[in-house]
């Protein structure tokens, strides 16, 4: 019985989080643009998913300029100990993303 309330309880919690909008998801068009190989770009697309909506609301890669992308997200990527190769795809797609 408790397990149930616990799961139901998950779930309503899980249901009241903030959605984001959709980021652009990675192809062959956005590799070509930004001269980024598409592998590079999806690995950036998952930490961009997985990691920056957890201590804020998602940030459209399109709302920030190419300039402050590259001081924001060293910053938030040592406050969040994601590892520097993943920084550094997560920057690539944030940039490819804005095109």
């Amino acid at each position: 019985m408790r397990r149930s309330l616990l799961a139901v309880s998950l779930l309503f919690l899980a249901a009241c989080a903030p959605v984001p909008k959709m980021a652009p998801v990675p192809d062959d068009s956005m590799a070509h643009r930004s001269g980024v190989k598409v592998k590079t770009l999806q690995r950036g697309h998952t930490v961009y998913l997985s990691q920056c909506g957890r201590c804020h609301e998602y940030v459209m890669p399109a709302d920030v300029s190419k300039a402050d992308w590259h001081v924001v997200v060293p910053g938030m990527a040592w406050n969040a100990g994601i590892p520097p190769a993943d920084e550094k795809a997560l920057t690539a797609y944030l940039l490819a993303a804005k095109k």
